[in-house]
């Protein structure tokens, strides 16, 4: 203990007497600077001409002083000037973002001005496709309808869009108009393909031929005759109906025929194309000429019993060519 003790006094008294040389150190250094600090410099403005000398002391303390302030004025200066062009340029870039958004903006309009063309044009073409296909009131498959709440805050719900998120929204909307518009052309090709085939149905015999209805009371095909009782080659169909109904052309020809033939009694004939003929035959009178156009669901006749029959009714035959065809094959039910 009695040697750590004296360790202990040594490094104490060592440290006092460093301490009293640093307290010197710094008091001398003091007092030197004081001293120089105090001392003045003459300075002498001396003219070109003979006027009076201008003369005037400084202390360096006050010259230290002014080049302290100068230097920080000058420091000042830079930082401020930096920071005025670092602002200038976030200004510029801002300016620059703003500008970005705003043709972004105007792009995006005019995408979705096009784009709201071209739906308005899909959606006629799929109507017409509706009204080509004969379903009724195609205007209303678009309806729209419901519950709806306002939207007060529209920025609350789309937050803040940048220029590359609009760009990708554009190019989506671009890829989506070209998909409308790749569709309209098959909806177009499709139209077109209804066209002709609407085209082809009015020309092909599948008209019920009696207006306001009818039931068939012999059908086409091999059948046992009213009159002779033996089997024989039925070439049409018998409607019976009531007497004096309206008979129509069942697609659009010319009438070849029309007059009496036969056991047919009154009988109009008729040609379409693609080779189809028509005959309905013991009409009551008829309404066309020979050589007369007709339309799909003109009336023709009127029903009777003239020639070979045992009631009021319509034999109605199709041939293609010369080859009488079952009836049934293209008519409908639709009075």
């Amino acid at each position: 203990m009695s040697e750590y003790k004296k360790l202990e006094k040594r490094f104490v008294t060592y440290l006092k007497s460093y301490l009293t040389v640093f307290k010197r150190w710094i008091i001398y250094l003091y007092k030197r600077t004081v001293q120089k600090g105090k001392d003045k410099l003459t300075v002498m403005l001396i003219p070109h001409s003979e006027k009076k000398i201008f003369n005037f002391q400084i202390s360096i303390f006050t010259i230290c002083f002014l080049v302290i302030l100068l230097s920080g004025i000058v420091i000042t200066f830079f930082i401020s000037t930096s920071r005025y062009t670092l602002t200038k340029k976030e200004m510029e870039k801002l300016v620059s973002a703003q500008e970005g958004n705003v043709s972004a903006l105007r792009t995006f309009e005019d995408e979705i001005e096009n784009l709201d063309k071209v739906v308005a044009d899909y959606k006629t073409d799929i109507k017409d496709i509706i009204k080509i296909l004969g379903a009724s009131q195609s205007e209303n498959i678009f309806g729209m309808g419901g519950p709806e709440t306002e939207i007060k805050n529209l920025s609350e719900i789309m937050g803040l869009k940048t220029k590359s998120s609009y760009e990708d929204e554009i190019e989506t909307i671009r890829r989506i108009n070209a998909d409308i518009v790749a569709s309209e052309r098959v909806l177009e090709n499709f139209k077109k393909f209804l066209a002709a085939r609407e085209e082809i149905i009015k020309k092909i015999p599948n008209n019920w031929p009696l207006i306001g209805g009818g039931f068939i009371t012999s059908p086409f095909g091999m059948r046992r005759s009213p009159f002779t009782g033996k089997l024989a080659m039925h070439q049409g169909v018998d409607i019976s109906w009531w007497p004096g109904a309206p008979v129509r052309a069942t697609a659009d020809g010319v009438v070849v025929f029309a007059g009496m033939k036969g056991g047919y009694g009154r009988t109009v004939q008729i040609q379409h194309e693609y080779g189809f003929q028509t005959l309905y035959a013991h009409c009551s009178s008829l309404r066309v000429y020979e050589g007369q156009k007709v339309q799909k669901g003109e009336i023709v006749a009127f029903l009777g019993r003239t020639g070979r029959a045992t009631g009021f009714h319509l034999h109605y035959e199709v041939r293609i060519g010369t080859k009488a065809v079952d009836p049934m094959i293209f008519m409908t039910t639709q009075f």
